[in-house]
């Protein structure tokens, strides 16, 4: 998919909000459909928007079809996206990541805790 094609379905703010919903997983278009207050071929339009720009996957059981986000296209976008951002704001936003990363607490030493006792 060419990145022009991916980033005009994402520039909609109701498949954007169809992307938002995906990011939990795998769901049938009844599901999404229930978000909006537009009529399902409205819905139906932007999901296929969706899909040909290889944003989303379909799978189809019986009458259903289910929607789940192409994970691959994504990384494309992610990949094209890193030559606009400057190496500085990588480091930092790494060092930032690493200072807020949960840490282990600290152990008890029991032995310090009877020696404060006296």
């Amino acid at each position: 998919m060419s990145i022009e094609q991916i980033t005009k379905a994402i520039g909609d703010e109701s498949r954007k909000k169809i992307l938002d919903l995906l990011t939990v997983g795998e769901l049938p278009a009844t599901a999404l459909f229930e978000q909006f207050e537009y009529a399902a071929p409205t819905i139906s339009r932007h999901l296929s928007v969706l899909k040909e720009a290889g944003l989303v996957n379909t799978r189809r059981e019986g009458v259903f079809i289910y929607y789940s986000l192409n994970k691959e296209t994504f990384k494309e976008l992610e990949e094209w996206l890193e030559a606009f951002v400057p190496v500085k704001i990588k480091v930092k936003q790494e060092r930032t990541e690493r200072a807020t990363s949960p840490r282990p607490p600290k152990k008890e030493n029991t032995f310090d805790k009877f020696q404060s006792e006296f």
